[in-house]
């Protein structure tokens, strides 16, 4: 009687894992390009957690040599989150650069996974004497936190990232929607642009800025 229950339990096993099997060899052959809405959640696709980065940082005007840039990049869907950082020193030009980062992960594709945030962070720690009351401990250069896609109209931007240590922290709302993505992606930082996807705020109150002759003392 009971080795007929196992006999029994062993047969439904290997009937399970065989149509298991069968399913896989036929979104396999079915789908050969590996179809997402089907099959996503076993596919790995690269996420880039960064483009490739350049700045130059000065301050009153002039280079600002051996400086430390920190950037700092998490994904939700890779590491169980952890960050990847690494560093840069500015030359005696005061330009600094980071290589693109990129990464395997099957979060995109799977439906707990699609809605991770990827976040960059560029910064440079600032000296005890010159944070005042309330004030963050870093010049942002850039902070974003957006979902894993690749904007190259944002990407664009990384290899902008010049700033004077003077310049006033803004933020910046960048309207994405003609690339099927968010109306308002934001992004903090130090450095100065302009472009006709672009808003600008500055302050508390996120006031806005229509020129940047509008935020000199």
């Amino acid at each position: 009687m009971l080795k007929n229950i196992i006999d029994k339990y062993r047969y439904l096993l290997l009937l399970t894992v065989s149509l298991f099997l069968f399913v896989v060899v036929f979104i396999s052959y079915a789908y050969p390009e590996g179809d997402e809405a089907v099959f996503g959640f076993l596919k790995r696709y690269e996420v880039e957690l960064s483009a490739p980065v350049k700045g130059r940082i000065i301050k009153n005007g002039i280079p600002i040599s051996g400086m430390e840039i920190v950037r700092e990049l998490s994904y939700g869907g890779y590491d169980k989150g952890e960050p990847v950082i690494d560093y840069a020193l500015t030359d005696t030009n005061g330009e600094f650069s980071f290589k693109e980062v990129k990464v395997k992960s099957n979060a995109p594709g799977n439906i707990f996974g699609q809605d991770a945030r990827l976040r960059q962070e560029i910064y440079i720690k600032k000296d005890l004497d010159e944070i005042k009351d309330g004030e963050d401990k870093y010049y942002w250069l850039w902070f974003i936190s957006k979902n894993w896609t690749s904007v190259p109209y944002l990407n664009q931007y990384l290899m902008q990232l010049n700033a004077d240590l003077q310049n006033k922290e803004l933020q910046y709302e960048v309207d994405l929607t003609q690339f099927g993505l968010r109306s308002s992606q934001p992004i903090a930082s130090i450095c100065y642009w302009e472009g006709e996807l672009f808003s600008v705020y500055y302050g508390e109150n996120l006031e806005e800025i229509k020129s940047f002759d509008d935020l000199k003392d």
